[in-house]
């Protein structure tokens, strides 16, 4: 049996490192919006909606760097395989955020590789310890963000349909997939904690709004 070096084992880690970030599918769901009207806005309802899903496209980008940073550290095959199933699908929410933002004409984030290379070390922090923190920490960051998606439903205009749908769509998703690591044996996280995550989550909100 051949024996490892330390650097045969670096280099064994960073090939899966690299082998999940670049291999996350998304799971092939149809846009909810795919068969609805594209309705005739202002230009100052079209700008409104754009940052706003700007800011829900930067969110998924975090949410992929999140994911993955817990499957790098899960302690069984089951979680790996079922944090990977949830970035699978927040990778369709980021493909129709995209596509939203693209036919409004507008941009993505400047700052998108800071949220995802930093949410990437978050999701490895959180789960240092065992899965139960880490389920902790993703059930309390979809309780936020299915939170964030329902202020901006309401902030949509109403004849923007297609916004709407895709996001009733995430938000059904976010509640359901932090049922899932509720159900899996989440661990609540401190109170301490949860300020700390809405207060970066902000700053990515307020960052990615303008830019």
């Amino acid at each position: 049996m051949k024996k490892y070096t330390g650097l045969d084992r670096l280099i064994i880690r960073n090939n899966e490192v690299l082998n999940i970030i670049f291999n996350i599918k998304s799971s092939g769901r149809d846009n909810p919006a795919s068969n609805l009207k594209d309705n005739e806005m202002s230009n100052s309802d079209k700008k409104l909606t754009t940052n706003l899903m700007r800011v829900n496209h930067a969110g998924e980008v975090s949410a992929q760097g999140l994911y993955i940073g817990h499957a790098l550290l899960a302690k069984t095959l089951a979680q790996k395989e079922m944090l990977l199933e949830m970035a699978s699908e927040e990778k369709d929410h980021l493909d129709w955020c995209e596509q939203r933002i693209i036919e409004l004409k507008g941009s993505t984030s400047v700052f998108n590789p800071i949220w995802f290379v930093g949410s990437v070390f978050i999701g490895m922090a959180s789960g240092l310890t065992n899965d139960k923190n880490a389920l902790g920490f993703i059930e309390e960051t979809e309780k936020q963000v299915a939170k964030h998606l329902e202020s901006n439903i309401d902030k949509i205009p109403d004849e923007d349909k297609r916004t709407y749908s895709i996001l009733e769509k995430m938000k059904s998703d976010e509640e359901r997939h932090g049922n899932s690591a509720n159900k899996s044996g989440a661990k609540e996280v401190p109170i301490q904690l949860k300020k700390i995550m809405e207060i970066t989550a902000n700053i990515m909100k307020f960052a990615s709004y303008r830019l």
